[in-house]
């Protein structure tokens, strides 16, 4: 790869950027010129659209006055009421020469309208009268229905013109016509050419009436409305393309910018549309006023941004190259320090305090922590080298203790120091454990580590299965030696004492006949007495089941007491319920008989006594239904009882049935007993007679216990002077 200076890089990078915004500029200007222009026509369509509009609706305001004026001449609406066409000629003609000399509209006419809609007089053609003009005046139509005046475009024999109307009232406010005073656009013309702009007034073809307009007039599809025109703007805009003129709304060639705006009639139809236009030059004058300022200010940027890029490139090369060669002229140095190629660094003497600066103190500290820890490396090297001499003469006590800020050389370390401090401890175990062998102590095994593998791993293990071999040899020949000494005493006891416990054994023989024969005796009457048990149990269990039955019996009883207690509670609800009617009858009889006077009286007498008797009667139930709770509370406390004793009865049952099978168990076992004790009785026969034998086979024994005892001493004290565990 090329080799390139960072001043070089920044250097072109620079011209790069400088380059790219002046072309961004050049961009932004361009775009902004085009706006500007874009602006400007729309700022000069604006104008137009504000000025048509209110010098229209200045003619329109005229039309609307003059109108309402007129509409109230009384010469006129004397003429309607009277239909004297004479005096409204006369009045007319007075009121046009008036307006002809005393104000600039030499071209208005005015047309009185009837209240049907028919033409009354027209100032212009004053013998042409009566025509109906309903069918196509919507503006006379409009008046009549709203009797208010109003001012439109309309469309005429000769194209549109600007019509003011008025309806005209009698002295009784009846409406009896209408009056209309029409204009051109000449007077408008005027004053957009005084302004050095231009207006045609353009009516679309498929409204023209009768053959007041010409061929000559005809734009495309649309006639001419004014006789002033200016024919060099009238031929513009008869090359250019109306539709496209429309639809964009305005337009520019090389002579002229044009705007079109729409012109619509009383009820909101498009009857034509106005093109208004200006000498291009004043435009392009506008867009090129706006496009200096923005060169002049691209240009500015253009030089401002030069000078900016040199200046930079100038500063750069002066202070950051400079900076960055003494820094390039220390790292190789540096370089040169830390490959060992030179023993000692000579920092670099620092002058700015800036980011080179920064960078020159953070090489000098860089070479001050690189000295210091390859010093503090080598002596920990130093020291690894003649511990690993140790080592190899079989010396395992050293350590390396020198550190280092170095991860790898302290990693070292420790591994050698691990190192040393397992094979010491691993020797030692070794030493330990031989020296105890040699001395005939098994108990010391050599612990072994569990990160030990391979040879020292074998080694180790081996030790231990030495030590597992004596000892168990040892351990054997003393079990074995004791085992044998013991033997041989017992057996010499044994045998001495053969021949006492057979006379012995002959004489408890005899006792044990004599026992065994009592046992038999005695277990003979326990088989009796058992068979005696099973039939008693068998008894008390039918006087349980019996006692079981008749506590149930109560029980029953016991429920049918309550039913019949419950029985008799209700009867005594009943006989309570007649007191209570008795005692209510009794009253209303006594109230009857207070009623009745003197002749009640002896009926009083009864309905008291009957009322006495009620009250009686009602506390007799009383007490008869608290005997009956006391009695129904006692029968309950008998069930209890009673359901108790049943639960008693049926545990007792359960208990006897228990009982019967331990005694059948003892009956069984009582048997099996005396077949035992016969078998007894065979074998103290048997071994009356083996004992006899014993005797004669003691004394050869006797001579082999003898010799097997000296053997066994001698074994004894041999595995006694070795230690094991």
């Amino acid at each position: 790869m090329k080799k390139e200076s960072i001043a070089n890089k920044i250097s072109s990078r620079l011209i790069l950027y400088a380059f790219i915004i002046i072309i961004a500029a050049a961009g932004i200007s361009y775009y902004m010129i085009n706006n500007m222009k874009k602006d400007v026509e729309l700022n000069t369509k604006k104008h137009f659209k504000t000025m048509i509009k209110e010098r229209i609706k200045s003619k329109m305001d005229v039309g609307i006055s003059n109108a309402v004026t007129i509409s109230k001449n009384t010469d006129i609406i004397t003429a309607l009421e009277l239909f004297d066409r004479d005096l409204a000629k006369l009045a007319l003609s007075g009121i046009s020469d008036a307006m002809r000399e005393n104000t600039s509209l030499s071209n208005i006419k005015i047309h009185i309208h009837d209240k049907d809609v028919k033409s009354y007089l027209r100032g212009w053609k004053v013998d042409k009268y009566g025509d109906d003009l309903s069918s196509f005046r919507k503006t006379i139509l409009e008046v009549k229905k709203t009797e208010k005046a109003l001012a439109a475009v309309e469309v005429g024999r000769a194209g549109l013109v600007l019509r003011g109307l008025a309806p005209i009232f009698n002295i009784d406010k009846e409406y009896i016509g209408s009056i209309e005073f029409i204009q051109g656009y000449n007077s408008v013309i005027k004053d957009f050419e005084n302004d050095k702009e231009f207006l045609l007034v353009l009516m679309d073809e498929k409204y023209k009436r009768g053959d007041a307009l010409s061929a000559e007039n005809k734009i495309g599809k649309y006639y001419l409305s004014q006789k002033i025109v200016n024919k060099d703007f009238k031929n513009s805009v008869s090359s250019i393309n109306l539709d496209t003129l429309v639809k964009n709304g305005y337009l520019t060639d090389s002579k002229y910018y044009y705007a079109s705006f729409p012109i619509k009639d009383l009820e909101g139809n498009k009857v034509g549309m106005y093109v208004l236009g200006t000498d291009i030059g004043k435009i392009q004058k506008l867009i090129d006023h706006s496009s200096l300022i923005v060169f002049s200010m691209l240009g500015l940027m253009i030089a401002l941004t030069i000078i900016l890029i040199f200046t930079t490139m100038y500063l750069f090369k002066k202070i950051i190259t400079n900076e960055l060669t003494k820094f390039k002229t220390n790292f190789e140095y540096f370089l040169e320090f830390v490959s060992f190629k030179i023993n000692r660094f000579e920092k670099a003497e620092i002058q700015n305090n800036d980011e080179i600066g920064e960078m020159l103190t953070m090489l000098n500290v860089a070479a001050d922590t690189f000295d210091r820890k390859i010093k503090e490396d080598m002596l920990v090297i130093g020291e690894i080298v003649l511990t690993t001499d140790k080592v190899e003469q079989g010396i395992y006590k050293c350590r390396i203790n020198s550190d280092s800020e170095n991860p790898m050389i302290m990693t070292l370390k420790n591994t050698l120091n691990k190192m040393l401090n397992v094979t010491e401890h691993n020797m030692n175990e070794l030493i330990k454990a031989v020296t105890h062998y040699a001395n005939d102590d098994y108990r010391e095994k050599v612990k072994i580590s569990p990160k030990l593998k391979e040879n020292m791993l074998e080694v180790m293990e081996s030790i231990n299965k030495l030590c597992d071999s004596l000892g168990k040899g040892a351990k054997t020949n003393l079990a074995n030696g004791q085992s044998l000494e013991q033997n041989s005493i017992s057996m010499t006891a044994s045998v001495n004492n053969l021949a006492t416990k057979a006379n012995e054994q002959a004489a408890s023989l005899e006792e044990t006949a004599a026992a065994v024969e009592e046992i038999t005796s005695i277990t003979r009457n326990n088989a009796e007495n058992s068979t005696k048990m099973a039939k008693l149990g068998e008894t008390v269990k039918l006087s349980v089941n019996s006692g079981q039955k008749l506590a149930t019996r109560t029980a029953k009883s016991m429920d049918e007491i309550n039913e019949k207690v419950t029985a008799i509670n209700e009867a005594i609800n009943i006989i309570d319920q007649i007191a209570f009617q008795t005692n209510i009858l009794s009253l209303n009889a006594a109230v009857e008989a207070a009623t009745a006077g003197e002749a009640g009286k002896g009926f009083a007498v009864v309905a008291q006594e009957v009322r006495n008797l009620a009250s009686r009667s009602a506390e007799a139930a009383k007490e008869i239904k608290a005997l009956v709770e006391d009695a129904n509370t006692k029968a309950n406390d008998g069930k209890k009882i009673s359901d108790d004793m049943i639960t008693g009865y049926e545990e007792l049952n359960t208990h006897i049935i228990e009982t019967i099978h331990l005694i059948e168990n003892v009956s069984h076992a009582s048997k099996e007993q005396m077949t035992g004790i016969e078998q007894i009785n065979d074998a103290i026969t048997m071994l009356d007679r083996v004992t006899q034998e014993n005797a004669s086979e003691a004394n050869q024994v006797k001579a082999i216990a003898n010799e097997v005892a000296d053997m066994a001493n001698g074994l004894v004290s041999d595995a006694k002077s070795k230690k094991f565990n």
